[in-house]
C-alpha cells in the first residue's frame, strides 16, 4: 500500500482516538507534553510526576477505553486488589499486594512512549524509575505449562487487553535490560490511580499499550494468535516494541531564533537496542553526529538514577540502555533566513529512523523535520 494511503487509513482508523486531543486523553496512551511548547525548555531525564501535564509533568493515563461513553477510570483499593493467574497452570493463583511485597523488589529505569506519538501529536513520552517484582516468580509458583503455553493474555480492570509471548518472560535477558515486572511504585511513590494503581505490567522494550495498567488477570494460553485492544481494533503491531526514534525539544517548530551559536537538543530511544548515534542535518546539508549526553552528567541532575537495576547488572558504562531515552545536543552556527533542521537516530542493532515512514502501525518514527526562522544579525 502506498505510504500516503496507508497514513490516511491509519488516521481514519484512529480518528476516535485523535479527535479532540486537547480535550481528552488518548485511549490506551499516557499523555504529557514532554515536547515543550516554550523555547529553551530542557526536558529533565526523569519526567516529574507531581506536576500536571501542561507544566511538563508525567503521563496522565485514562486507559484503553478513554473517550467511550460510560467508561470510568478504575479506582482500585490496594487492600482489596487481587491478580488472578490461570489458564494453562497447575495451580491457579489469586495474588494480593502482600504476595508481591514478600519478594525482593527491583528499581528499574524505563521510558514510556505511546505508539501514537508523532510530529503531529508530540509529547506522548516520559521516563521514570519503576519498582516491582518479576512476573516469572508467580508464573513459576502457579506451575505454568511451558510445553503448551504460547502467550500470556493480559487483562486490565478497565477492559483493556494485551498479550506477551511466553518467551518474552522465559528467555535470557541482556544485562542492560530487565524481565517483565509487576510494578507498584513510580519515582519512589506508590502508583497513582492514573498510572494503574495498585499494579501494572512493565516491559523494558514495549510501547505504552504493552504495559497494561490496573492489572487484574493473566491467562496462560496455547493460542498463538493476536490478542489485544490495540492490535485487534486498530491494527497496531503485535510485538509492541518501541521503534528507534529521536525528538528535538529545542528549538520548537516554527520558532524564530537569533543568528549565531545555537544549541539544538532533544532525546532518542529504541526498544530493540541502545541508541548508538543521533545525527543532525541543516537544510540539504550532510548529517553530522550530535553529542550523546554521558551518564555522569545525567547523574549530577538525577542522582536517584543510581538505584536502577540495569546499572547494577551491566554497569554504568552500559548507558545508553534499550528502552530508555538518551539526551543529546548539537551546536549550530545559525545564519539568517529560513532553515529546516533534520534529526535522525540509529540504534546498536543498525535500525535507523526512515526518511519517510510507510508503516505507522509499528510506531510513527520518520526523520524529524523542524522549520525555523533565523533573524538577521
Amino acid at each position: 500500500m502506498p505510504a500516503a494511503s496507508n497514513r490516511r487509513q491509519f488516521l481514519r482508523r484512529t480518528g476516535h482516538l485523535l479527535t479532540g486531543l486537547s480535550l481528552m486523553p488518548l485511549a490506551g496512551c499516557e499523555f504529557n507534553h514532554v515536547a515543550p511548547r516554550i523555547s529553551g525548555l530542557d526536558v529533565p531525564f526523569l519526567t516529574p510526576v507531581n506536576r500536571p501535564p501542561a507544566q511538563g509533568g508525567f503521563f496522565v493515563q485514562h486507559g484503553g477505553q478513554a473517550g467511550i461513553p460510560g467508561w470510568e477510570m478504575p479506582d482500585l483499593a490496594p487492600e482489596a486488589w487481587s491478580l488472578t493467574i490461570d489458564g494453562l497452570v497447575r495451580t491457579p493463583l489469586t495474588l494480593s499486594l502482600d504476595d508481591l511485597a514478600a519478594l525482593p523488589a527491583r528499581t528499574v529505569v524505563k521510558t514510556m512512549r505511546c505508539i501514537i506519538d508523532s510530529n503531529e501529536f508530540p509529547g506522548l513520552i516520559g521516563t521514570a524509575l519503576w519498582r516491582g517484582v518479576p512476573l516469572r516468580s508467580f508464573l513459576d509458583r502457579a506451575g505454568i505449562d511451558l510445553e503448551r503455553t504460547r502467550r500470556l493474555r493480559i487483562y486490565g480492570a478497565d477492559g483493556f487487553t494485551n498479550n506477551i509471548r511466553v518467551e518474552e518472560v522465559y528467555r535470557a535477558f541482556p544485562a542492560d535490560a530487565f524481565e517483565p515486572l509487576l510494578v507498584t511504585h513510580m519515582n519512589g511513590i506508590p502508583l497513582t490511580r492514573e498510572h494503574g494503581r495498585p499494579v501494572r505490567l512493565l516491559l523494558y522494550d514495549g510501547y505504552g499499550y504493552k504495559n497494561v495498567k490496573w492489572l487484574e488477570r493473566i491467562e496462560a494460553t496455547a493460542e498463538d494468535t493476536t490478542f489485544g485492544t490495540y492490535q485487534e481494533i486498530i491494527g497496531y503491531v503485535d510485538d509492541g516494541r518501541i521503534r528507534v526514534s529521536a525528538k528535538a525539544t529545542n528549538p520548537v517548530f516554527n520558532e524564530t531564533l537569533p543568528a549565531g551559536p545555537t544549541r539544538i537538543s532533544g532525546f532518542a530511544v529504541s526498544g530493540a537496542a541502545p541508541i548508538l548515534r543521533v545525527e543532525i542535518a541543516i537544510d540539504e546539508g550532510p548529517f553530522e553526529e550530535a553529542r550523546l549526553i554521558p551518564l555522569d552528567e545525567i547523574l549530577e541532575a538525577e542522582p536517584d538514577l543510581r538505584s536502577a537495576y540495569q546499572f547494577e547488572t551491566a554497569g554504568r558504562e552500559a548507558f545508553p540502555l534499550p528502552g530508555v531515552w538518551v539526551p543529546w545536543e548539537y551546536r549550530w552556527e545559525a545564519t539568517p533566513g529560513s532553515h529546516q533542521i533534520r534529526v535522525r537516530a540509529t540504534d546498536a542493532s543498525g535500525a535507523r529512523q526512515p526518511d519517510e515512514d510507510d508503516d505507522p502501525f509499528d510506531g510513527f518514527n520518520p526523520v524529524v523535520r523542524i522549520p525555523v526562522q533565523v533573524r538577521g544579525a
